[in-house]
């Protein structure tokens, strides 16, 4: 999947490889090493060496798609070769994070769903969450900032375009889900799904903010090009119309506001970590053979470097305090293993530091 931490000097074939994923512990990668890349087009590596796709969007490529294959492939061979040998795997697919590339079969699958408008959207959610308990009853719904447009403000002729930029990224986030199931149904079919630990994380921080005003070409406003939407929709009938939306054409991105919904009850969104709505992400963990399912959401506040500590304290791992001759810091997270089968239990992290790009 994606691995966005390789030095771009270092991506040649002579290396250094030293930053690589095989550089760093795994025995085998397959993926891109960048921020993000095109689901129907992506620039592929292979441990070091970089490799074009199996096959062709116009064959049915895609790329979440050959990223499960390949993990169910992976499965198999330890299973067949080594089924004494624990495995590794972080999966990391590209989706959610843009370009929203889908099939229109996935995104047609929402058509309508969103016609409300991002405000009563945010509405719904916020009282769905409530009647779920994933907020207490006495939680008050954070307004939308005054930067950001309400759905009455959007004119007549942009809906549908505003529409579509989001029944594409629902199709896209259910078809990344999808590829998840298909490794969790391996699991299954070898046996092996009781004694397995899997820690589901499924977002990029917060929902992005970053297709502004909704874009057919993210790229646009990141490197600040000035564009109307009746700009961008002039331009995205010369590629056929909405439906292109998705396609290996566009790098299409929603409009800002969808992200603020989507980042109901909290403020703000994906970029500004002075806000929960820019940095909080939904987890789930599973390992039948040793939680028991309470269906009870875990409060305790916990940060991304908790998830080391988590794996080493579940499997009996003392991390080493030299590597290769040289002394190790100490690990910053905290296990969260403590959670496993008491909801209730008190919180262990006192301090956290986060920032992005400034922003804390």
């Amino acid at each position: 999947g994606k691995w966005h931490n390789t030095p771009v000097n270092d991506l040649f074939k002579t290396g250094p490889f030293d930053q690589y994923p095989t550089g760093l512990g795994f025995s085998y990668f397959y993926g891109f090493l960048a921020g993000e890349t095109s689901q129907y087009e992506p620039r592929l590596f292979e441990n070091t060496n970089p490799i074009e796709p199996p096959y062709s969007p116009e064959e049915g490529y895609h790329l979440t798609e050959d990223m499960a294959d390949q993990a169910v492939k992976f499965i198999k061979s330890n299973r067949a070769l080594t089924p004494d040998r624990p495995f590794f795997i972080y999966f990391a697919p590209g989706g959610t994070h843009g370009p929203h590339h889908v099939v229109s079969d996935w995104a047609d699958k929402y058509k309508g769903k969103f016609d409300m408008g991002w405000d009563a959207m945010r509405n719904m959610t916020f009282a769905k969450q409530k009647s779920l308990g994933w907020i207490p009853a006495s939680a008050q719904l954070t307004p939308r900032d005054s930067t950001m447009r309400a759905w009455v403000d959007i004119p007549d002729k942009h809906r549908d375009f505003q529409l579509r930029l989001m029944e594409v990224y629902a199709g896209f986030l259910e078809h990344t889900d999808t590829q998840h199931g298909k490794i969790m149904d391996e699991l299954e079919r070898q046996g092996i799904m009781e004694n397995t630990l899997i820690i589901y994380i499924l977002a990029d921080n917060g929902a992005s903010a970053e297709g502004l005003q909704g874009t057919i070409e993210e790229l646009l406003n990141e490197n600040q090009l000035p564009s109307t939407t009746d700009q961008q929709i002039e331009a995205l009938n010369q590629y056929g119309g909405l439906d292109a939306l998705g396609t290996k054409y566009l790098d299409n991105m929603y409009h800002s506001s969808w992200a603020w919904a989507m980042d109901t009850p909290f403020k703000s969104t994906k970029l500004d970590s002075s806000h929960f709505g820019g940095t909080r992400t939904p987890m789930a963990i599973a390992w039948p053979k040793m939680i028991k399912h309470d269906g009870i959401p875990r409060s305790q506040f916990h940060h991304v470097n908790d998830v080391v500590p988590t794996i080493y304290e579940a499997l009996g791992i003392q991390p080493p305090s030299i590597v290769d001759g040289v002394s190790q810091q100490d690990l910053d997270g905290v296990s969260m293993v403590y959670t496993f089968n008491n909801a209730t239990a008190e919180e262990r992290k006192p301090v956290q530091y986060f920032e992005v790009m400034g922003s804390r």
